[in-house]
């Protein structure tokens, strides 16, 4: 299958919330960034500054979104008031386990093996099938975005602000669906990035905006936060 066209996306996880800090689960709660969170997406910015962005992307939620706008910011090559907002990047839906305890979670999950986890889900929430057609379903509307906005200059690089799970499960998607080349060793990339871990792919797309090949060119850079106070990220064990 021929590539029609290479993008580069850059996705970055939001800054610190409280709830992270307090190991509170979120999902899609619409929690905003906490003073930290605010100095990391500073921090991001200021990495990203010279960066040259045809587009930026992010999920709807606040946390998000303000990374997002504060990395626009900084940089001239896009407007935090053009920031297109997708629905579909949101973290995963935890139903009736958001605004609680993860350790509420977690305890549920460590009985479970690794199909059960897939077919599992909250009351109210997704699960984890559903949560991974939805990175599918996202990876879909990208290629079909990058075709469109190519009519009328080509695209050569992507902002994208989004979740941990949701960058994890992207992760496992690109890997599993399309042998994407991942910097590591470990499977490092199925764990969940640092708040504004910056991960870089290589992506190609056939005319139809179908991806015909990937391949991870940095994960989970954290090198900004350097000198700012430093949580490791929470996995929920998914």
């Amino acid at each position: 299958m021929a590539s029609f066209m290479e993008v580069e996306v850059v996705v970055v996880r939001h800054g610190e919330t409280e709830s992270n800090r307090s190991h509170t689960i979120q999902g899609h709660r619409d929690t905003a960034l906490s003073d930290l969170g605010v100095k990391q997406a500073e921090c991001a910015a200021r990495y990203l500054a010279d960066t040259d962005f045809s587009l930026a992307i992010s999920s709807d939620l606040i946390r998000a979104l303000k990374t997002g706008q504060v990395i626009a910011e900084a940089n001239p090559s896009i407007s935090a008031d053009n920031i297109e907002t997708w629905p579909v990047l949101r973290e995963r839906c935890f139903g009736e386990f958001e605004g609680e305890a993860a350790s509420k979670m977690t305890d549920i999950l460590k009985t479970l093996n690794k199909s059960q986890l897939m077919e599992w889900g909250p009351s109210g929430g997704e699960t984890g099938q559903q949560f991974r057609d939805r990175v599918r379903a996202f990876l879909r509307d990208f290629g079909e975005r990058m075709v469109k906005k190519s009519e009328d200059k080509p695209v050569r690089r992507v902002l994208v602000t989004s979740h941990g799970g949701f960058i994890k499960e992207l992760n496992m998607v690109l890997v599993s669906d399309y042998k994407c080349e991942m910097p590591c060793d470990h499977g490092e990339y199925g764990r969940i990035s640092p708040n504004t871990g910056v991960t870089k792919f290589l992506i190609s797309l056939d005319m139809e905006g179908k991806i015909t090949s990937a391949k991870c060119t940095l994960l989970y850079y954290k090198d900004h936060l350097e000198g700012l106070e430093f949580h490791e990220p929470l996995h929920y064990g998914l």
